[in-house]
């Protein structure tokens, strides 16, 4: 670009000379070359902010497959937490339920287990990177068509299998508020809540004994609850593999774009 400049300004000088030597016929044929010249150094100008645009969309490009896979690497790793965390409860739900059909005089060895069962590890997907490229309208700078449209079918696929497990957590909470007498199921004495009570308080809340009684309601709603509880973890921890799996798969993909 700057010879380009340095032969206007040749251009402009030996015009003035020519006119100054009154040769205008020379001197219209070096106008018209620096025209020429003009509208090269125009052009050539224009192709180096082009190629400057290019580069900076595939950095912008490699930038956003970079943060999609921090945010795979962050959701690998909490998805493995509520995997662990789903495995020991169904263990202790299982426990909780082998106990109460062996009909036990003390209710306290299910009352141990009773906040394990029914306690969850909420899986949350980390979206920052994608919620801000399809919000911003940068999904078209994500060259890459087939890698492109695996990205947003991971995340359309999680957001599916996240509704479903959120779907089958409702009759769960629901069965949770609906013992309909909580003092007689022994909330107060649950290990948890028992120092809170004290032994004056809790003695004046006496719980019933309905876990001696296979026909008691109580005795059959809880029996219910902990069955469907093993039931729906099984399947909430199929999805959850499943999006680990395909979280693995398109991280490894990703990494090659950030080394």
């Amino acid at each position: 670009m700057k010879t380009v400049i340095d032969m206007i300004k040749f251009f402009r000088h030996i015009r003035r000379s020519l006119i100054q030597e009154n040769k205008m016929g020379k001197y219209f044929k070096y106008a018209i070359g620096e025209i020429v010249l003009v509208v090269i150094g125009i052009l050539i100008a224009l192709q180096i902010n082009d190629w400057n645009d290019q580069r900076k969309l595939k950095q912008q490009e490699q930038t956003y497959y970079c943060k999609i896979s921090e945010d795979l690497k962050t959701d690998i790793e909490n998805v493995n937490r509520a995997l662990v965390s789903l495995k020991e409860r169904k263990i202790t739900t299982k426990r909780f339920l082998t106990n109460l059909l062996k009909i036990q005089e003390d209710k306290t060895i299910l009352l141990q287990d009773y906040l394990s069962a029914i306690r969850a590890y909420d899986y949350i997907p980390t979206k920052a990177a994608i919620v801000d490229i399809t919000s911003s309208g940068k999904l078209e700078n994500l060259k890459n068509s087939a890698l492109k449209n695996e990205i947003l079918n991971h995340y359309s696929q999680q957001d599916y299998a996240l509704k479903i497990i959120d779907k089958n957590d409702e009759p769960l909470f629901r069965q949770i508020f609906s013992y309909g007498d909580y003092t007689s199921f022994g909330i107060h004495e649950v290990p948890l809540y028992k120092d809170e009570y004290g032994d004056k308080l809790s003695s004046l809340l006496k719980s019933s004994e309905w876990q001696k009684d296979p026909d008691n309601a109580l005795f059959k709603h809880i029996k219910d609850h902990m069955n469907m509880t093993v039931i729906l973890c099984t399947r909430e921890q199929q999805l959850l593999e499943d999006i680990k799996t395909s979280s693995e798969e398109l991280f490894n993909k990703l990494s090659n774009y950030c080394q």
